[in-house]
C-alpha cells in the first residue's frame, strides 16, 4: 500500500497525468482511506480495551472516553483537510464517488464512537451515580453493534 503511495508521490512531484487525469485527486482519496483506516484500528483497539474482562466498576472509563473524543477530533481534522485539498480540484465522476463513500464512512465512524463514547458515559459510575438498568445497557450496545454492522457494509463498498 505505501509503495503505491511512493509511486503516487512520485508522479505528483513530477506533475505528470496519468491517462489524462490528474494524480492529486487519487493522492487525496488515498490519504484519507488510510488515516480513515488507522483511526479506525485505534478504536477497535480502545474498544477491545473498554470491554476487557479485567475491567470492574472500579475501572475509570474516564480515560478511555477522553481517548475516544481525541479520535472523533481527528477524524474530523482528517475529513476537513480532504475537503480543504479537494476544493479547488475539478473532479471526476470517479473521483467524486469514492470521496464519497468516504466522507460517508469517516461519518459512519464518528457516530459509532459517539455511541460507544454515550453508553459508556451511562454506565461510568464517576459521572453518574444513579443506576444504569442492565436492560438499557444491553439495549445501546445492541444499538452500537448495529451502527457497526452499516459502517462495515460502507467498508464492502470500498473494496
Amino acid at each position: 500500500m505505501y509503495a503505491f503511495l511512493k509511486i503516487i508521490f512520485i508522479f505528483y512531484l513530477l506533475e505528470l497525468n496519468i491517462y489524462g487525469s490528474s494524480v492529486k485527486p487519487l493522492l487525496i482519496n488515498k490519504n484519507m482511506q488510510i488515516k480513515i483506516f488507522e483511526i479506525e484500528k485505534k478504536y477497535q483497539f480502545l474498544k477491545r480495551s473498554i470491554f476487557s474482562p479485567q475491567n470492574d466498576n472500579q475501572t475509570n472509563y474516564n480515560i478511555y472516553l477522553d481517548s475516544l473524543l481525541i479520535l472523533i477530533v481527528e477524524l474530523e481534522e482528517v475529513r476537513s483537510n480532504s475537503f480543504v485539498q479537494a476544493y479547488d480540484l475539478e473532479l471526476e465522476r470517479e473521483f467524486l464517488d469514492e470521496f464519497s463513500i468516504l466522507d460517508k464512512k469517516s461519518k459512519k465512524l464518528i457516530n459509532v464512537i459517539v455511541s460507544l463514547i454515550n453508553t459508556f458515559k451511562k454506565y461510568n459510575p464517576s459521572i453518574h451515580k444513579e443506576s444504569y438498568p442492565f436492560e438499557s445497557y444491553r439495549n445501546n450496545i445492541r444499538n452500537h453493534i448495529n451502527m457497526e454492522k452499516i459502517l462495515h457494509c460502507l467498508q464492502c463498498n470500498l473494496k
